[in-house]
């Protein structure tokens, strides 16, 4: 559940040739460095009414440093916008489920979500998540975490979604991308924010 700050300028898409992995480490090149500005959002229509959505992010925080804050279930509010509440509500280990509120709004249509969601954890670099309760038919999905280069990270963030509630398609998909764009640009400062504070500290520590 996250809402709007802005529109990016830019959507990057990327040719399947233009990059390439090894293991879990995306190589650097002219294409990936694109990911430094740009977020990329893909929203597919799938059949019964599901939206599909992809979105990708480059960070300049290592893995561990965005697995940090992506986890950080009782403090997402504090810097997701129009996120109302949220709570970790059960921690069974890998397995933890979570409560959220937040805001959809686009031109005249608002709409407050409530849900409940199972988060599977699979640490350093993925969490597949689904709704157990809420205002959602479908809500599924997974968060990935790539290492790129030496200090980044590639977010990439894939959902099913059906909502219970009634919204036209151009709609709802406009609020899915800029709340999206939101909440991918949330997390980036979130990240880079701790890393530059952790990384002052142990600059200070060697000195």
């Amino acid at each position: 559940m996250i809402s709007i700050i802005a529109f990016l300028p830019l959507i990057l898409t990327l040719k399947p040739h233009q990059c390439k992995a090894d293991n879990s480490r995306i190589q650097p090149s002219e294409a990936t460095r694109e990911y430094e500005k740009l977020i990329k959002i893909e929203i597919t229509k799938m059949p019964d009414g599901v939206t599909g959505m992809k979105s990708t992010i480059y960070i300049d925080a290592p893995p561990a440093m965005v697995w940090k804050v992506l986890t950080d279930y009782n403090n997402l509010k504090l810097y997701i916008p129009k996120m109302v509440e949220s709570d970790l509500v059960e921690d069974k280990g890998s397995l933890k489920v979570i409560a959220l509120i937040g805001e959809f709004r686009v031109l005249l249509f608002k709409k407050t979500i409530r849900v409940t969601i199972n988060m599977h954890e699979t640490y350093p670099s993925k969490i597949d998540y689904e709704q157990i309760s809420g205002d959602f038919e479908i809500y599924k999905g997974s968060w990935s975490l790539q290492k790129y280069s030496t200090k980044g990270t590639i977010l990439t963030y894939v959902s099913e979604i059906k909502p219970s509630f009634v919204a036209p398609d151009f709609i709802f998909q406009g609020m899915l991308k800029k709340d999206m764009v939101a909440g991918l640009s949330a997390l980036k400062v979130e990240a880079e924010r701790l890393q530059a504070i952790e990384f002052g500290n142990d600059a200070g520590l060697k000195k």
